[in-house]
């Protein structure tokens, strides 16, 4: 008879990040770091070396610069997309990639030494951005099955900050948390409630807004625009342009920006301590001719800031979005939390006192406070009794002997495709999910658009904010069903009713009837992690 291989009931807080990755878990009253290597980090950077042999991490990382077309960096940014490559006759999914990084650092903690896990580490709360959509969410989902993970939870970034926090401070606040992370930027303001010991921490979530396209990454980009524009003046090599004829194979080029994207980041963190910052890489290419070209870049901070304003002014765009969803003003925000690398930029720092009339808080390490927070996160809501298996139970002192209660708002305006390819908005963005009302509906009436249609395709798509047509860029198709059996009449007869449900689970449910005949009917369930 085989022997079921037992799960440890320790749940695993993940931060998937764009640029590095963190994991830890709750033990002894406190959230603890797993050591990733030398490093509670790893870069999150995926290299194909064979059909067998994959690197992932610090070694993945060195390989960027000697083999680019085969290495992977900020796969997050591409996750629910349908970006997908070939490595050594394999295809890889965004998804596929990002289960490596997960497998990779599962296998760091199943191989540590200073914790008895009492069995395999299975179970995770995996953190995502408050902006990510439900496509995104899907394959992130799938990336951690594809490890050998169940994730029981998809927690969002900036609320997983606020538990790490708030878990430390001990005080009823309405926070702020300002997360530029490597390839996205979130903001939301939540309401922490964890004073009374006897009652559950509430943590409620006011607002959240946010742009899946901007992080540390572009600052990163608006760098080394500006010294690759530089390098063309003196040597006549775009660096950047593959597709003119320069003479120089792709590869070379595609090492070559490599190497100016690893200056010009490392210039960035410099340029958080210095004030002036030389960008020096030796040899790197040779143009048509055979002559070696060298970069010599000086940069000032001022220079730099001037550079970066209009994206750290996006930022503060977007917090101010935020506030006024929220029906707040900035005296309304007991404490601003940093979250991510890029936080570390004095100017972000500078932009967020003018803004506040206040320091930010920044007591806590913007690299790893999201992972710390999804172990706390994992610790209140324990294994669920139908997935242990056989294993013993974590001893008293790691368990979190308080309930965490989440109360959530629709994070985006919900609705269907309509003649002409229009969005109708159907459930709004900003309603309430909470533990005393825990689903929104709402329901609307459509007629046939065409005569003796038999049958009427429902497309459900989510935006976060209102549009007119559902090919704009921020209108994502979720979802499709049809409603058949609709008996052949001329168009604008019937009246189709259909009925949006959004619950606590994070599922829309949308269901399809035709009035006055409730046995045509149709529905389909949208997990919405």
């Amino acid at each position: 008879m085989a022997i079921m291989e037992k799960n440890s009931p320790y749940i695993l807080g993940i931060d998937l990040g764009t640029s590095n990755s963190a994991v830890a878990i709750y033990r002894k009253g406190k959230s603890e770091l797993i050591k990733l290597g030398k490093e509670t980090t790893i870069p999150s950077v995926v290299s194909f070396r064979s059909e067998e042999e994959v690197q992932v991490g610090d070694n993945a990382k060195k390989r960027v610069l000697i083999d680019p077309e085969n290495t992977v960096s900020f796969i997050k940014r591409e996750m629910g997309t349908e970006w997908e490559r070939e490595f050594f006759g394999k295809s890889y999914r965004p998804q596929d990639v990002s289960a490596e990084i997960l497998a990779k650092m599962k296998e760091f903690v199943e191989n540590q030494q200073d914790i008895e896990l009492n069995g395999t580490p299975k179970y995770a709360v995996i953190c995502v951005p408050a902006n990510f959509d439900d496509n995104k969410k899907r394959a992130t989902r799938e990336a951690a099955e594809l490890a050998g993970l169940d994730p029981i939870y998809l927690l969002e970034e900036p609320v997983a900050a606020a538990i790490a926090y708030a878990s430390e401070i001990g005080r009823n606040q309405t926070i702020l948390i300002y997360d530029l992370g490597g390839g996205t930027f979130d903001v939301s303001i939540l309401k922490v409630d964890t004073v009374d010991e006897n009652e559950p921490a509430k943590y409620s979530v006011l607002a959240k807004e946010g742009n899946p396209n901007l992080g540390g990454y572009d600052v990163d980009k608006l760098l080394m625009d500006l010294v690759s524009k530089d390098f063309k003046l003196s040597s006549e090599v775009d660096l950047l342009d593959l597709e003119a004829d320069q003479g120089i194979s792709i590869s070379e080029l595609l090492k070559a920006q490599e190497a100016v994207r690893e200056a010009s980041e490392q210039a960035k963190k410099e340029l958080s301590e210095m004030e002036v910052v030389n960008i020096e890489i030796p040899n790197v290419i040779k143009d048509e001719f055979g002559k070696v070209h060298n970069i010599d870049f000086e940069i000032t901070r001022t220079q730099f800031e001037e550079l970066i304003k209009e994206l750290v002014d996006d930022t503060m765009t977007t917090v101010q979005t935020a506030l006024t969803n929220a029906d707040m003003t900035i005296q309304d925000i007991s404490r601003i939390i940093l979250v991510g690398g890029s936080t570390r930029i004095p100017l972000v720092k500078q932009e967020i006192k003018n803004f506040f009339n206040k320091e930010p808080f920044s007591n806590i390490n913007p690299d790893t406070v999201v992972a710390q927070g999804a172990a706390i996160f994992g610790a209140s809501l324990g294994v669920p009794t139908d997935k242990v298996v056989d294993t013993n139970e974590a001893s008293v002192e790691d368990q979190l002997d308080t309930k965490i209660e989440m109360n959530n708002i629709v994070t985006h305006h919900l609705g269907i495709e309509v003649r002409g390819g229009r969005f109708n908005g159907v459930i709004e963005k900003g309603l309430e999910l909470t533990e005393e009302n825990p689903t929104v509906t709402n329901e609307k009436l459509y007629s046939n658009p065409e005569d003796n249609m038999t049958s009427m395709r429902i497309t459900v798509f989510q935006t976060p904010e209102l549009v007119e047509y559902v090919s704009d860029e921020n209108c994502v198709c979720i979802g499709e069903f049809f409603l058949s059996g609709i008996p052949e009449a001329p168009k604008g007869t019937h009246r189709i009713n259909v009925k949006f449900e959004v619950n606590q689970q994070n599922e829309v449910i949308v269901t399809a009837t035709l009035q006055g005949d409730e046995g045509v009917t149709s529905q389909i369930t949208i997990r919405r992690d």
